[in-house]
């Protein structure tokens, strides 16, 4: 289990400030730590409410829909986050949106009882998530009692995300890099997006140019 993101110690690459910065990492670390554990109600606290206040009816299927799966026996599973990359906070109408780059260790793990599609046919879904050629899928032995074994994807490589915070508020939100092909493309306007993305293409050593 995580316990901590870290600050890349070499090559870190923030056009925030270090103590923004700090904040960014401790929120995402909370943010990791509420997913592993499976604490819905926590999770729902870094997602970008201010867009949806007073939603109720979006929390409950929300959490209703991550409870599941879970259920089912997937489970999303972060080890371990360096961030080597934060753009500027970019304005976006009521919130600032900073894009973040990190080395990720992460695993999304089908327990023996998931019995939904093949794990295997998944990668174009897993690297939509956690970035292009970062995912290898696993099956770990069979235990005693058990008919399959635990299957896996192993992610482990570059990962972005968009950190979003209110801004009157110095709590910050996390998106996944697809999150505007999810339902949720309410959440950040398209300008601060390209000059985010247009930031890191220029200013992030390891992004595609």
């Amino acid at each position: 289990m995580i316990q901590s993101v870290n600050l890349a110690t070499e090559n870190l690459n923030a056009f925030v400030s270090q103590d923004t910065l700090e904040i960014i990492a401790q929120n995402l670390t909370e943010y990791f730590q509420a997913t592993n554990e499976g604490r819905w109600d926590d999770l729902m606290h870094y997602f970008p409410m201010h867009k949806k206040p007073g939603d109720t009816t979006f929390v409950k299927s929300s959490k209703e829909a991550l409870q599941h799966w879970t259920e089912r026996g997937v489970k999303n599973r972060t080890a371990a986050a360096e961030l080597i990359y934060a753009s500027p906070a970019f304005l976006d109408g009521d919130q600032e949106v900073v894009l973040l780059n990190m080395q990720l260790s992460h695993f999304v793990e089908f327990q023996p009882h998931y019995d939904g599609p093949r794990p295997d046919g998944m990668k174009g879904m897993v690297e939509s998530n956690y970035g292009k050629g970062n995912a290898v899928y696993k099956e770990a032995p069979i235990a005693e009692g058990d008919s399959l074994p635990l299957r896996y994807w192993e992610i482990s490589g570059l990962n972005r995300i968009w950190a979003v915070s209110h801004v009157d508020s110095t709590h910050w939100c996390f998106l996944p890099p697809n999150f505007n092909e999810s339902g949720a493309a309410g959440m950040m306007g398209a300008n601060a997006m390209v000059e985010a993305l247009r930031h890191r293409r220029a200013n992030d050593p390891t992004a595609e140019k």
